[in-house]
């Protein structure tokens, strides 16, 4: 007996994404250090954060359908404002971190990391979608009410194109689409999962892959990829609770652990290595991300 209700309530999708921002440690600390696991996390790539995106994107429109108008009007300021107010704090600390190693950034540079278009050693092309998928189901859900998610996968569609022409890179637009995908579960949950119980859903979601990878459509097809793991990852929780405390606790601490992991890399890569540098990283970043939690909720009772 498949439970869809157990698989998306907040306590599971928190576990789920305490597992992922783990890989997506790993992965990262494999950008400093050669470890065992850095082949096959290569392997997963971009689809290792496709579930935050995912997850953002169902949270969002649970509390849309829960408060309405009321939770538009103030996402602005209680959404957008407070995120970014969030990222200009790491960026602060990162700012320092480059003084202390001698990094020489030039001002214009250090200027555009403030829009998260640019990196001052910080991690920033997730941060800069997040943003963007706020402001866009901020103007869908406030000037288009009645066709607010498909405003949503519109507006998403033009920010691929814009992003694909101004940055180049495909990680930031690649599995954008994950985040409308998990508001369209949430807004129509009982036909959704009735859909994606069954094997047949997964075979088209391959061969439409395929079709899009074969008319080189790349992009759309890995968004298709994206999009079926996240399904994948609900049907398999509904299927089997999925849940432990230490992912639950990681989970709750995502943006943190995102934003902040690589302090502690780019401070000890040059005098650490192997595992002790895995294990001092590790704490450190937990450190952190504690701490920097805490000055935030300081932070949030003031705006």
């Amino acid at each position: 007996m498949m439970d869809f209700k157990r698989a998306l309530d907040k306590e599971q999708t928190t576990c789920i994404n305490g597992i992922f921002v783990v890989l997506v440690f790993l992965s990262h600390f494999g950008q400093y250090e050669r470890m065992p696991w850095n082949k096959p996390i290569l392997a997963i790539g971009q689809l290792m954060v496709a579930p935050f995106l995912f997850f953002s994107g169902y949270g969002i429109m649970e509390q849309i359908k829960k408060k309405g108008d009321e939770y538009i009007d103030h996402m602005p300021r209680k959404r957008i404002f407070k995120f970014y107010i969030h990222f200009c704090m790491a960026l602060c600390i990162y700012l320092l971190l480059s003084f202390l190693l001698d990094k020489d950034y030039s001002l214009s540079r250090i200027i555009w990391s403030f829009t998260a278009l640019s990196s001052i050693g910080n991690s920033n092309w997730y941060v800069f979608a997040i943003l963007a998928m706020y402001i866009i189901v901020y103007i869908s859900f406030k000037y288009f009410k009645k066709n607010g998610i498909a405003s949503c996968a519109i507006m998403t569609f033009f920010y691929i194109i814009l992003m694909k022409a101004f940055k180049g890179q495909d990680w930031w637009y690649n599995i954008i689409l994950c985040f409308p995908a998990g508001m369209i579960l949430s807004k129509y949950k009982d036909k959704v999962c009735s859909i994606i119980c069954k094997p047949i859903f997964f075979v088209c979601m391959f061969i439409l892959a395929l079709v899009l990878y074969i008319f080189h459509l790349h992009i759309f097809a890995y968004e298709v990829i994206a999009i079926s793991l996240c399904f994948l990852i609900v049907d398999v929780c509904a299927y089997k609770e999925i849940k432990h405390s230490v992912f639950h606790c990681l989970g709750k601490y995502v943006f943190e652990i995102y934003i902040l992991q690589r302090i502690s890399m780019n401070l000890f890569d040059r005098y650490l290595d192997g595992w002790i540098y895995l294990l001092v990283c590790v704490i450190l970043t937990l450190i952190f991300a504690y701490t920097f939690r805490e000055l935030e909720t300081k932070i949030d009772m003031l705006i």
